[in-house]
Parts: C-alpha cells; structure tokens; sequence
C-alpha cells in the first residue's frame, strides 16, 4: 500500500473505527476493507490497541503491580 492509498483511507477508517463517519461514508469504508487486505489489517490492528486500551483503564495500578510481581516470580522460579 503506498503512501496515498494510506494517507486517503487511513483517516477514513480510523475515524470509522471511532464512529465518527456518517452512514454513507461507513459504507464506502466497508465496501474497501472488504476488498483491500492491506487496510482490513490496519482496521484490525486500530480495534485491537482500542480494546486493549480500554482494558488498560479498568485495571487499578495495584492490580498492574500484583501481576508484574506474580510474572516475575514465576519466571524466577
């Protein structure tokens, strides 16, 4: 994919990830992730970092705490 082809629909499909776009411009979206491979895995991509994301924020810092400690000491031993 070159750098047009990304620059044209990369906005697109991040906003379309969002819900942001209107109806008719959803479609056309979709219409070319169906056909365009290259921007069905970006569009994948940008919904896995959001879930992750939004996972992120439901976790208290100690919880992050505990389960780095936990890692490490099962790695260790």
């Amino acid at each position: 994919m070159g750098p047009l082809h990304r620059r044209r629909w990369g906005r697109a499909i991040e906003a379309h990830v969002d819900g942001e776009l209107p109806p008719g411009r959803t479609r056309a979206v979709l219409a070319h992730l169906a056909d365009c491979p290259d921007c069905a895995s970006d569009e994948a991509l940008l919904r896995a970092v959001g879930a992750s994301l939004r996972r992120l924020g439901q976790r208290r810092p100690a919880d992050l705490a505990v389960a780095r400690l936990r890692a490490e000491a099962a790695r260790i031993g």
